[in-house]
């Protein structure tokens, strides 16, 4: 497991790939598949085929150890990569006590 910059976050973060449904909260509600790329306590780092705009609000349904966790969460940032897929960082607004602990679970191993 790679913890990725543990001095200089809010929370501490690993990657981690999981399946993810994107569904976005305003505008047209559209859904996407996409893949995480980085997990912590705050937010992910997802890699999608499409850009989100920074600020953009929507619902993640993850994928982790045979159970769905859902949160709300906002794009931060959103750069795009050399093979020509997005990165987006995403922060969670809102997510339950048990889907927190799940995520926590991935730092134990």
């Amino acid at each position: 497991m790679t913890y990725l910059n543990p001095n200089q976050r809010r929370f501490p973060r690993i990657r981690s790939e999981h399946a993810v449904m994107l569904r976005l909260l305003e505008g047209t509600r559209e859904e996407a598949l996409a893949k995480t790329g980085v997990v912590g306590l705050g937010g992910c780092m997802v890699v999608n085929a499409e850009p989100l705009p920074a600020g953009q609000l929507l619902e993640l349904m993850v994928s982790v150890r045979g159970r769905v966790l859902r949160a709300d969460g906002r794009v931060v940032y959103c750069n795009e990569r050399e093979d020509g897929r997005w990165e987006a960082g995403i922060e969670f607004l809102r997510i339950s006590d048990d889907d927190l602990r799940a995520i926590a679970a991935l730092f134990e191993g």
